[in-house]
Order: C-alpha cells, then structure tokens, then sequence
C-alpha cells in the first residue's frame, strides 16, 4: 500500500478530532461509580462563580454534547480506515488485530490503567487481586472496553462480509446486531455490548467507497455542514432522535467537518508534523482516562474550585493539560520500545552471526578430518 493510501487527510483528521472529542467528553465527571471502585467528587459550596461563567458551562455543555457518539465516531473511523487495506485472510486479521489491540488492552490495563487508578482513589487498595482477575475476565476494562469492542468488530464485519458478499446485505446484518445486540448472550469481554456499534464500523467501510464523491464536490460538503450543525443542536435541546439517529447525525457532522477542514487547509494534513500528530491519537485515548482520575484527585485535594485561578487551572489540567502529558507518555513509552527491540534485535543479530560462524568452523574440521 503506497504512503497516499495510508494517509487520507480526512482520516488523519477526524483521528485528532475523535481523540480530542474523547477528552472533551470525559472532562466534566465528578462521579463514575463501577462493582471494583469508583469516584464520587461533589463541587464545594464555597465554590467560585467563575466555575458558573459562560465559558465554563460551554464546555460542560459540549462535554454532554460529544459524549453521546463520540465513541460511534471511534468504530465509524476504524471502519473508514479498514476499508483502505482490508484484510481477506482471517487468521492474517486476528494476529493483526491482537497485536494491535488486544496487546495494549492488557498490557495498558495492568502496568497503566490499575496502578493510576489506585493512585486516584479509584480502587482499593485491598482489593488488587480481585481487582487484576475482574480485568482480565473482561468485567472491569475502564475505558479500553473499546478495544476489545473493536476487535468483536473486526472478527464479526470480517464474517458477515464473507457470508453474505453484497454490502447491502452485511449493513442490514449489522444494523440488526445494533437492534437486537443486547439480547445476544454477554460472551467473553462484553460481545454483545459490542455488537451494538457494527454498524457505525460497517458503515464507515462503505463509506470509503463514496469518500471521493465528497472530494470532487466541495460545495456539497459546505452546504452539509450547516445542516447538520442545525440538526445536532436541535436534537441536543428537544432529544427528537431516536440514539442511533444522534450517535450518525454526530459522526456526519464531524466527517464532514473533516472533509471541509481539508478542503481549506489543503498543504497542512500532508505535512509530517500533522501526520505525527494523527499518528498520536491511539496513546491519547489509552493513557487520558486513568491521568483524568488523578488529575480530578488532586484538583478536589487542592480545592482548586474555590478560587478563579483555580477553576481555570482545573480546566486546563482536565483538558489540554491531560492531553499533553498522554502525548508525551506514549513517546517514552514508544521510544523505550524501540530501545528495547533494537536490543533484542542486535542481541539475536549477534547471536545469528556466532552460529554461522560455528558452523563454518564445523564443515571446515569436517572437510580436514
């Protein structure tokens, strides 16, 4: 596959988008409450009026606002993304998809998630065992659920596409699944929760195939966009759609913010730096919800919510500040992996060199004798 296919600009994109709506959307709790743990915070009566002022009640509002698809645009997005190298063997799109979700799931789970989370006063302490086997059994994944979620979806569109060939077909299967997905038995890591957003992947595959349509007309993309800009604030005031209706309007709108961002800043998205930073979305939603939690822990310790200064510092801290220090852990983390594979590579290099050479020296005394 050649660099252009890999780097769509709407798709880059909408991947820094979706990362930061992800934020958005998880910056205002006080209260998550789960069987192994949980938080309850509650704003301080002496609390100051600038945690009321208009800027501060937008962004609740657009926090309650994107928290409603924001994790549809994540499924409609990986979708989109497979459609431009999909996978025809299915023991060639396991390994794939292990690798690159399962093995962040467990591994960001156990070293990352539960350590911040005791950290945060989230879990307790004493409970650590019960804890570590209710994540490995799938009944405590905290946000990584998506991961696991994804890969149910990779496996099952994978099935459906090769059952039922036409795309028609498989978007009626996968349109079922999200009607009818709860009922299906619970399965290993929430299956039949998963199942609920099939259909925002399938279509965002067969979305791919019309994605050139929306470049070679412009005019259709700006005309769209007010439109479903009207349509999500008037479904967030009367709620007249029914969920799946406001989970696409939301994943339209920003596909098509994306296609219009795009379309304006033509030379930006081809830019490494833009490409780098796309390329960091996947670390942003790994590591910004457990950072969320300490953040909160020692916000509310510091009372920050009682002074001005402190109500900016705390919107700070749970928006941008939670984003930078996500970005820069997972450059250790993916420079410490490189460091760490060039060793092992070297070693085994080295390791290969000495063999050869022993087995040279071998047919030589060979040939002697």
């Amino acid at each position: 596959m050649s660099d252009q296919k890999k780097h769509i600009a709407v798709y880059d994109i909408i991947r820094i988008l979706a990362a930061l709506l992800v934020v958005l959307g998880h910056s205002t709790y006080l209260t998550i409450t789960t069987d192994h743990g949980g938080i309850d915070y509650a704003v301080p009566q002496n609390v100051s009026d600038t945690y009321n002022s208009g800027f501060l009640k937008t962004w609740f509002y657009l926090s309650a606002w994107v928290y409603r698809f924001h994790i549809s645009l994540f499924f409609m997005l990986a979708g989109s993304v497979f459609a431009l190298n999909p996978i025809q063997n299915f023991q060639l799109l396991l390994i794939k998809k292990a690798r690159r979700l399962l093995i962040p799931f467990f591994l960001t789970g156990l070293f990352f998630m539960i350590p911040l989370k005791l950290w945060g006063g989230f879990f307790d302490p004493l409970r650590l065992s019960e804890i570590i086997v209710a994540f490995l059994t799938g009944h405590e994944s905290g946000h990584l659920w998506f991961l696991t979620s994804l890969f149910w979806c990779f496996v099952v569109f994978f099935v459906l596409q090769k059952l039922l060939k036409k795309g028609v077909l498989v978007c009626l299967a996968a349109f079922l699944f999200y009607l009818f997905g709860s009922r299906l038995a619970q399965g290993y890591f929430d299956f039949s929760f998963s199942m609920q957003f099939l259909f925002f992947f399938t279509a965002g595959y067969y979305f791919d195939r019309v994605r050139p349509f929306f470049e070679k007309h412009p005019g259709i993309t700006f005309f769209l966009l007010p439109c479903l800009l009207i349509l999500n604030i008037a479904d967030t005031q009367k709620h007249f759609l029914p969920a799946v209706g406001f989970m696409a309007a939301g994943c339209a709108l920003f596909y098509n913010a994306a296609f219009c961002l795009a379309l304006i800043f033509k030379k930006t998205p081809q830019t490494s730096f833009f490409r780098k930073t796309a390329g960091r979305t996947m670390g942003v939603y790994l590591f910004h919800d457990p950072l969320m939690i300490v953040v909160l822990y020692y916000c509310m310790q510091a009372g920050l919510l009682t002074t001005p200064a402190g109500c900016w510092i705390y919107f700070f801290c749970r928006t941008i500040g939670v984003v930078l220090l996500s970005v820069l852990i997972d450059i250790v983390v993916e420079r410490s992996f490189n460091r760490v594979k060039s060793i092992i590579n070297h070693r085994c290099a080295g390791f290969q060199r000495n063999e050869s050479r022993n087995c040279r020296g071998n047919r030589k005394n060979s040939i002697r004798l």
